[in-house]
């Protein structure tokens, strides 16, 4: 026999010496009854007093051998089966212990259910039975059981009654039957509604069943009892969210009021910025926050994404790498974002890296933007294995194929070929409006006016005052031809639908450049040129520049852009019709 033997036969044979048999316990009637509140020393083990004095025979010794040997060799199931029978012999916890234990290892959540029940029965101080039995009967979906158990443990140590009543929700699994969590919630609260913790409890099991509103009824509850208390100001400004940013923004000032250094605040009023689009002042609220902490994540990756929001793209560079140096794990879902950013910054390379990490559910998003990164990096044998990789099950995986196939093909300088596939993707879908705005695309570059301008106009029809279709056509009416009056018409219609977008102040400054009307042209071609510092608007700008005799400042320009993409055609073509 086993050292490991020897010793668990010591234990049991201290816990079942003596002859004289008691009455078993019965553990239905043990789990509802009400449990007279234990003695300190008493919640975690066993009342001596309480144990059961069992006689040793020969044939609970062989069963008690069954058991342990069969979970020394593995067998957790038989090894459960064998001590559960010893519990139900001798009704003692310590053996009801063992085979919840040892069930719970095999998986054989009925049985150890069961054990647990006795385990409870025989040890009705023992918290660590009722948190395992309250476990096992949410499993198994028996929700009428659970609040006698929970109102045992929480009489057992009141001092933990509040933080149990703010983590309650967490006993819950995601498929748990809401209303009963709700029932049992308000039983297990009812008389402690002095507390704010316990209507804070029921706010949150509300909310999960979709009833809001007495959720928040139940906030206001726990406000009434403890004015401006953080977790309360929280949990309502996030259920108001999207529904009523005016008393969100009064909560969360009145909270800030009340709790000046308070970092949670601090965050939720940002956050509910950034969520009503008033980024400029969210950013401030992130970067004040960040000024009282630099390590705070959740400021870090706000003020990120919401720097990219006002296309700054040095600064959103700058806090995301910062988010993924600080919590690598956070690439998987910062890394599409810093992957946009360096596309936007022609850094191909680094885009290519942040996007090969993304988290499996982005990696959807991510794929179809590889091929032209690889194709414009130089690598055409990953740019061809990219892109046949690329689903084509559907419609829309189809159309987005053609797209990325035909921007492949730019990048390799054949814009016949990208023409041609947009053409054969028109012929299998001619009423999807984007592939009419790519093939114009091409068609412009391969000096098809006529062509592009037909293109256009179709897309327009198919979507009627699109910023993008007007902006285009207004760009190329502008770019190609001298029928300024009709390109301002569609431009001025795109930058009322959408003013501050640099693409569309770079067309309208392109087109002041071509009337003559250069300070206008200036103007708009700076602005645009300081939000999205682009190759293409960089020459416009430093033509503009140039015209008004700032040579040294065009220069200036087009070496910083020419940082970015020295092969831009827009560059190239500025450079030698200025002879540099």
């Amino acid at each position: 026999m086993s050292l490991r033997i020897y010793s668990l036969m010591a234990v049991f044979l201290a816990g079942l010496s003596g002859c004289a048999a008691v009455a078993p316990v019965n553990p239905a009637a043990s789990a509802s009854a009400p449990v007279a509140e234990p003695e300190i020393e008493k919640l975690d083990g066993y009342d001596p007093a309480m144990l059961p004095k069992i006689a040793l025979s020969d044939e609970l010794m062989m069963r008690f051998l069954v058991g342990d040997i069969a979970a020394q060799r593995g067998n957790s199931a038989l090894a459960a089966q064998a001590w559960l029978d010893v519990a139900k012999r001798t009704q003692d916890p310590r053996t009801a212990q063992r085979a919840t234990q040892l069930a719970l290892s095999a998986g054989q959540l009925a049985l150890a259910q069961e054990a647990a029940q006795l385990w409870v029965a025989g040890a009705p101080y023992s918290i660590q039975a009722r948190q395992i039995l309250v476990s096992l009967l949410i499993r198994s979906k028996r929700m009428d059981q659970v609040e006698p158990h929970l109102r045992v443990m929480l009489n057992a140590k009141p001092a933990e009654m509040a933080p149990f009543f703010m983590q309650m929700h967490l006993l819950w699994d995601k498929d748990t039957d809401r209303a009963a969590v709700i029932l049992v919630t308000e039983e297990l609260t009812e008389t402690y509604l002095k507390m704010p913790e316990a209507h804070f409890a029921r706010a949150v099991a509300q909310s999960n069943a979709n009833q809001d509103q007495l959720a928040l009824l139940e906030l206001d509850a726990a406000l009434a009892l403890r004015p401006s208390w953080e977790p309360a100001v929280l949990y309502k400004a996030q259920l108001l969210a999207g529904k009523d940013n005016a008393a969100v923004t009064k909560l969360l000032q009145n909270a800030a009021k009340a709790h000046p250094k308070s970092a949670a605040i601090s965050l939720a009023q940002a956050r509910n910025l950034a969520e009503t689009q008033n980024y400029t002042l969210a950013q401030q609220q992130y970067e004040a926050a960040l000024a009282q902490d630099p390590q705070q994540l959740e400021a870090l990756v706000g003020a990120g994404l919401v720097a990219l929001e006002l296309r700054d793209l040095d600064k959103a560079q700058s806090y995301l790498e910062r988010a993924v140096t600080m919590s690598p794990k956070t690439v998987a879902q910062l890394g599409i974002y810093l992957g946009q950013i360096a596309e936007q910054q022609h850094r191909d390379q680094d885009a290519i890296q942040w996007y090969l990490q993304v988290s499996p559910e982005q990696s959807a998003r991510v794929k179809t933007r590889l091929p032209r990164l690889y194709a414009r990096t130089g690598n055409q044998k990953a740019a061809d294995a990219a892109l046949a990789a690329l689903p084509v099950v559907t419609p829309e995986q189809q159309i987005d194929k053609a797209q990325i196939e035909a921007q492949v093909w730019r990048e390799r300088k054949n814009l016949a070929q990208s023409r041609d596939v947009m053409t054969a993707a028109i012929a299998q879908h001619p009423n999807e409006a984007e592939l009419y705005y790519d093939r114009s695309l091409y068609l412009d570059l391969l000096g098809d006016i006529a062509g592009a301008e037909a293109d256009l106009r179709h897309y327009l029809e198919l979507n009627s005052d699109h910023v993008q279709g007007l902006n285009a056509l207004g760009y190329i009416i502008a770019n190609r031809t001298d029928r300024y009056a009709e390109a301002d018409t569609y431009l001025t219609k795109a930058l009322a639908k959408d003013p501050d977008n640099p693409v569309i102040l770079d067309s309208m400054g392109w087109l002041r450049f071509k009337q003559g009307k250069l300070n206008e042209a200036l103007a708009l071609l700076k602005r645009a040129y300081t939000q999205m510092p682009d190759p293409e608007i960089a020459a416009h700008y430093a033509e503009v520049l140039w015209k008004k005799g700032d040579q040294a400042q065009a220069l200036a320009v087009i070496e910083a852009a020419s940082q970015l993409d020295a092969e831009d055609e827009a560059l190239l073509a500025l450079r030698k019709k200025m002879g540099l």
